[in-house]
């Protein structure tokens, strides 16, 4: 089912990209809870107040929950430096499959020896979930240590954010899927990458639709960010577990469903001749 060489190539196509995502993530929750701290909770209280009541619709949680320590932390997994960083993985790697050899013209070399399609495309779809892993691992280690040792050090307890993170990982895991048969599909990586861009975008506007208006909800069930909530699974309770395996559910479904579509169209489909 996996090929060695294969593999070992996806690992070093992806280890800059996985040790700048490594540092920025060991480093944010450091950088985030400190700017957090700057405000003191009354003040941040009283902005949070000043929200029109429409808009507070968006946080998905309730603004009394957003106002509390444990609430706060959880505001840094919908910060850009998570959201984004999780999409960069995902559509980067996924991208990188099948498009990004046929490009480079590896992928003629790699066919040629004795292997399997299938074993190319599971050997580098194993190597990029697992790199995910291992970013949502130094994730929470970097929020972990922030709020166990920072200047929140005995305000909440660290375990609470697992769930979050988890929620991540199956956020990253839906998007390299999605870019992979995007790519599995095509010939030219920036083709993938850009029908990824569409899928982000249109994704994020269904649930702001989905939640802004009550007439439209049903919109928001058309988007993956839906299952997107970390800030939902801070609460420190079993149900933070349930509501993740929920989440995850459809995350990671989705993600390995295409990965697994994109399996069968890169098996039987015909590749275009080097140039």
């Amino acid at each position: 089912m996996f090929n060695a060489a294969v593999w070992r190539q996806a690992w070093g196509d992806q280890r800059l990209l996985l040790a700048a995502l490594a540092a920025l993530w060991a480093v944010f929750p450091w950088i985030y809870i400190w700017l957090q701290s700057q405000v003191p909770m009354g003040d941040f209280q009283l902005l949070l107040r000043l929200i029109p009541e429409d808009w507070q619709k968006l946080s998905g949680v309730p603004i009394a929950e957003v106002a509390t320590t444990a609430g706060r932390v959880a505001l840094a997994f919908v910060d850009p430096v998570v959201v984004l960083g999780a999409t960069v993985w995902g559509v980067t790697r996924g991208s990188d499959i099948v498009s990004g050899p046929l490009e480079r013209g590896t992928m003629e070399m790699v066919l040629a020896a004795p292997v399997r399609r299938l074993a190319v495309y599971a050997s580098h779809a194993a190597a990029t979930i697992l790199g995910a892993a291992l970013l949502c691992g130094i994730l929470y280690l970097g929020i972990w240590t922030a709020v166990a040792w920072g200047p929140w050090s005995g305000q909440v307890e660290a375990s609470r954010f697992a769930p979050a993170v988890g929620n991540t990982f199956g956020l990253m895991v839906c998007m390299a899927g999605v870019a992979g048969l995007c790519s599995a599909a095509g010939s030219h990586r920036s083709h993938a990458i850009g029908a990824m861009c569409g899928f982000y975008v249109i994704s994020l506007l269904a649930k702001l639709v989905g939640r802004m208006s009550e007439r439209l909800a049903w919109v928001g069930w058309l988007s993956v960010f839906g299952a997107y909530e970390p800030q939902r699974l801070v609460a420190g309770t079993a149900e933070s577990w349930w509501i993740l395996a929920r989440y995850d559910a459809l995350l990671v479904g989705v993600g390995l469903a295409a990965y697994a579509v994109g399996a069968v169209i890169f098996a039987r489909r015909d590749l275009p001749a080097p140039l």
